[in-house]
Parts: structure tokens; sequence; C-alpha cells
């Protein structure tokens, strides 16, 4: 194999190539060490880009979320939108919502398990006051949360028109325990 020509061969329709491909020295390489070049090449390539990609840190989440292609559950008698995220982290959540009087939202947090989903956290919102539990936060939820898994948002509303903003911030790593 002789990389002056096949570099002419494919690039020669370039302006400048000529000139260039003189650096490239006119000598016959082995197939079997091309290969192993362009192996190692891809493989560095491959390494680099994992290496990359599982050391960056998880990005933060934002969903404004509209009803008017939601679909209808029947069992909660409301509209419906589902979303996924894997969180893995310290976050912080925030909640609000853009509603008008009688209209009002439900949020369900669930952790995905191998057998069913896990429920980690309720809100109820009534004319875009937030209730979470026994707790009423009023019209702006915004609390710090851990979280070390794959979630499920379950939004529900019994308005189309109503818009629920939520907001997970990523924080930093999960902390780690140390034994006592």
């Amino acid at each position: 194999m002789n990389l002056r020509k096949i570099t002419l061969r494919y690039m020669g329709w370039c302006p400048g190539v000529h000139s260039v491909a003189m650096w490239i020295p006119n000598k016959e390489y082995s197939n079997r060490r091309v290969f192993a070049s362009s192996m190692t090449v891809f493989m560095v390539i491959i390494g680099v880009s994992l290496l990359y990609r599982s050391s960056s840190k998880p990005s933060s989440v934002s969903w404004d979320i509209e009803f008017t292609e939601a679909a209808y559950d029947d069992a909660m008698d409301m509209y419906v939108v589902e979303k996924r995220v894997n969180l893995d982290g310290d976050y912080n959540i925030s909640i609000w919502t853009d509603s008008a009087a009688g209209e009002s939202c439900f949020i369900r947090w669930l952790y995905r398990g191998p057998v069913r989903d896990q429920l980690h956290q309720e809100w109820i919102i009534t004319d875009g006051v937030i209730r979470c539990s026994l707790d009423e936060y009023g019209l702006h939820y915004s609390e710090p949360r851990s979280a070390r898994a794959s979630t499920v948002w379950m939004i529900y509303s019994n308005s189309r028109d109503q818009k629920v903003h939520i907001r997970i911030q990523y924080l930093g790593e999960y902390p780690v325990r140390q034994p006592p």
C-alpha cells in the first residue's frame, strides 16, 4: 500500500494536495502494518471518548411542561406527562407552575426499580400553591435532595392550559458515607 498514491487518488481534487503529497514517503507498506496502525488509532479515539464520558459530571435538567399534547389518565382523571432522567449526586429541585384559579397539578417522583417503581416524593399543587406531605411551600418549591437512581417523573394536570416548570440542578457528587 503506497500512502502517496492513495492520497493523490482520493484527495487529488483538493487544491494544494499535490505539493503536500510530496512530503509523504513514496514507499510500499504492508497491509498488516497499515491495519495495525489504523486499529491503534481507532482504539485510542474510542478510549479517550469513553474516558471523557465517564469523567464528565452529570448535567442539570430543565423541563417546561405543557399539557396540550398530553395523554389522558383515566385512573387519575387528569392529563399526564412522563419524564425520565438518571440522577447520581446532590441536586437542587425547583418546582413552580403557571396556573389559573381552579387548576391543580400532581407530581410523583418515582425511583425506577427492577421489579416496580418506588415512590420517592409527591407534590400537590392547587391554584399555584405547592404542598408536599403536610408542608405548604407557597408558589415556589426549592429544596436540595440526593438521588442515585434512574427516576421517572409523572406530572398530572386537570387542565391542558397549565404549565409546570421543573428544574433539577446538579450541585455535586453523592456524598460517600464513612464508617464511624
